[in-house]
């Protein structure tokens, strides 16, 4: 579908500022669409003579009925096809009527001019569809506010049918109140008919307009009135820069901010978790330290270090998870961190080994980043231990991006090359067990080893993906 911006440029006689004018309302149609209940339409002035151009259309997400019948788009239109919407671009006042929106069938139409900084109309809005009397006001405060200042477009946003609406005059009179808000103010203390009450002769100000009105500010927050929590966006619209009317959007959400509070406890908890869990690991990284230092034999000593990186390994994990809110965390930034942890420990002071990480963001469950740490830790620690063994300098580079469903982690040294590298006993055979298995079982991917060009070893590991919303 095309959009607002393309239409009036390919199809209008507007000129670049007055498409920018009404292109910066145009994030507010919706909006405004929902609070008139009404479909919405933007018609500009095309470029034949006498036609005009429907721009943009929109239609209220809680309408049950039928819709018109042209709705698309850079359709053009002639002064007899929309007799009313041209009056009102030609005349430059609001206008109201009825319009034929299928063959037999009329709907009420109400039509306004929107202007330009000078005062020049540049576009028709018109509200279409049926609504009850009380309702007829909303039409008009949709139209009013299209034309905010940009600081309030944040709080633009869809209503819902859990939205309670509220307008507020300029004298703090409350000149319309929905079901749904009536039901909100009378649940938090309000008593009596909420249209027609003065807002500076009751006690509580639930709909934030006090403030609106004399500071001409909007606001976006939530309110806690005994057991009920209400959330409230508070719009003033304003003209020639005093506050005309204020639309006041309440939201119970009681139910919500419970269950908001107590998912909070619960990521707190588990992020708790993680962090002691990460302490119990540095604790036992600890004790396999002291005991290295007490071992005469290296052999006994080689192998408490590849049990102590492999614990860091997992250590590094739970590290991570204590410091965020998902269950998902970025492999990649894991991958990196354990790069430099492991160049750092095992690089001996003979050789001078530089290393390149490339990674995308990856988010991969906690599972999977555990066996994936453990998988990087036993490949780095291959090749710094054995494809460097004898040399003076060397490169070390991970890389980690997404391949479509997969993802993929290349572990490439330019050392000896796994044909020349030295024969190790079953702890090297370990290691690529361990390696395999996590690979194969635990997240059913595979693994590739070639050599490297000119020289070295190129590791390549591929694995699925879980799907994203998972």
């Amino acid at each position: 579908m095309a959009t607002l911006e393309a239409v009036c440029r390919t199809r209008s006689t507007l000129s670049p500022v007055q498409i920018h004018i009404l292109q910066n309302s145009e994030e507010l149609l919706q909006f405004a669409s929902d609070l008139s209940h009404r479909e919405l339409f933007v018609y500009v002035p095309g470029r034949e003579a006498g036609t005009l151009v429907l721009a943009a259309h929109r239609t209220p997400l809680l309408q049950k009925g039928r819709q018109t019948e042209t709705t698309d788009p850079g359709a053009a239109f002639s002064r007899y096809e929309e007799p009313l919407n041209y009056q009102v671009f030609q005349a430059g006042t609001a206008m109201s009527g009825e319009k034929e929106i299928e063959y037999g069938r009329m709907a009420p139409i109400v039509a306004y001019p929107f202007v330009d900084n000078g005062g020049g109309t540049i576009a028709v809005i018109s509200f279409v569809g049926t609504v009850e009397d009380n309702r007829e006001i909303l039409t008009e405060t949709a139209f009013l506010s299209l034309q905010v200042p940009m600081d309030f477009h944040s709080m633009y946003r869809p209503l819902s049918i859990q939205d309670g609406v509220v307008l507020v005059n300029c004298n703090g009179v409350v000149i319309y109140a929905d079901d749904m808000a009536d039901s909100i103010l009378h649940m938090c203390g309000q008593r009596g008919a909420i249209t027609g009450t003065n807002i500076y002769n009751t006690r509580l100000d639930l709909t934030g307009a006090k403030k609106a009105l004399s500071q001409a500010e909007g606001l976006a927050d939530d309110v806690t009135l005994g057991d009920a929590v209400v959330s409230r966006r508070v719009i003033p619209i304003l003209q020639r820069g005093k506050v005309r009317r204020v639309i006041s959007i309440l939201t119970e959400r009681t139910e919500l901010h419970r269950k908001e509070e107590e998912l909070m406890v619960k990521t707190s908890v588990i992020k708790e978790i993680h962090h002691r869990v990460k302490n119990n690991l540095q604790t036992i990284a600890s004790l396999l330290r002291m005991q290295m230092r007490r071992t005469t034999s290296d052999e006994a000593r080689d192998v408490l270090n590849e049990s102590l990186n492999r614990i860091l390994s997992i250590s590094l994990v739970h590290e991570t998870l204590s410091h965020h809110d998902e269950e998902n965390i970025d492999i990649s930034d894991v991958a990196q961190k354990l790069l430099g942890l492991l160049a750092h420990s095992l690089v001996s002071k003979d050789c001078h080994v530089e290393t390149k990480f490339s990674g995308d963001t990856l988010p991969t469950p906690s599972d999977a980043a555990t066996s994936l740490a453990l998988v990087l830790n036993e490949l780095i620690t291959n090749a710094i231990i054995h494809g460097f063994e004898g040399r003076r300098e060397g490169l070390l580079a991970v890389t980690i991006r997404r391949d479509g469903p997969d993802g993929v982690i290349i572990v490439c040294d330019d050392g000896v090359g796994m044909s020349h590298a030295p024969v190790d006993t079953g702890r090297k055979h370990l290691g690529m067990a361990i390696v395999r298995t996590l690979i194969e079982k635990d997240l059913q991917g595979t693994i590739d080893f070639d050599d490297g060009v000119p020289e070295g070893t190129v590791v390549t590991i591929r694995f699925p993906l879980p799907e994203r919303g998972e």
